[in-house]
């Protein structure tokens, strides 16, 4: 299955949820897009060193990308941090497959220009998300 993560900027949230995903299921293929992207930029530091620190995940070679009508046609489904994001690929190809990727449909917080504490925060929900959605038979870690 190839699954597709939105967030705004593509250098927070949405990498960290596609560098993570093959830990927790390695049968898919994971990529990530912005709505807003900051095209081109690397992954935040702070996001890169609590990936690594905290969940033995490399996001270094990351580099922003504008989510695109084909992203989204290409994706079996897609996974938005925001309900603003869901809309955005919607609107590229409205018989996608997109959903929050929270189960219980709450945003993941944006933790761009917060502290560690903020990266940890969203970074957490991501992995419990991830968890549920690729492992639904399996208890939240």
């Amino acid at each position: 299955m190839r699954i597709l993560f939105v967030c705004t900027g593509n250098i927070c949230r949405s990498p960290f949820a596609a560098a993570l995903g093959p830990s927790i299921d390695p049968q898919h293929t994971y990529t990530s897009a912005g709505t807003n992207a900051l095209v081109g930029e690397p992954a935040s530091r702070p996001g890169i060193a609590a990936a690594h620190q905290h969940y033995e995940v490399g996001m270094g070679g990351h580099r922003a990308t504008q989510l695109t009508a084909e992203m989204v046609e290409n994706a079996d489904i897609v996974y938005a941090m925001e309900q603003s994001h869901a809309d955005e690929a919607s609107r590229l190809d409205p018989s996608a497959r997109v959903e929050l990727l929270s189960p219980d449909g709450g945003p993941i917080p944006d933790p761009y220009g917060g502290d560690e504490t903020a990266y940890l925060v969203s970074y957490s929900l991501i992995r419990r998300a991830l968890a549920l959605r690729l492992q639904p038979d399996l208890k939240s870690p």
